[in-house]
């Protein structure tokens, strides 16, 4: 293997991992949204879908998604997420829920 064709072999491969760490994690996103809303568990909420909007340079996209405890309350809530670097997981900031 000639070290030409290694090194797109190892672009390619970065390129794939990277664009597998910019897709939300859902049940981390259920998790933090259920502590901000002050929920003792992930069981007391249901969420519904989540929408991505259109991404930034670096790869980093506003969610929004509704927010349904078990009591009935629903919230709008909307959070940026950071892609993840090769193998970490998305990062999750400025999460709001409005009632």
């Amino acid at each position: 293997m000639t070290t030409t064709s290694r090194a797109v072999l190892v672009l390619l491969l970065t390129s794939a991992l990277a664009a597998c760490a910019s897709n939300p994690n859902v049940l981390q996103l259920h998790k933090v949204t259920a502590e901000a809303i002050g929920l003792a568990s992930t069981d007391e909420l249901t969420m519904g879908p989540v929408t991505k909007g259109k991404e930034d340079f670096l790869g980093g996209a506003e969610l929004t998604f509704k927010a349904t405890t078990a009591k009935g309350r629903v919230f709008n809530c909307s959070t940026f997420m950071t892609p993840g670097i090769l193998l970490d997981p998305p990062k999750y900031s400025r999460l709001t829920c409005t009632k």
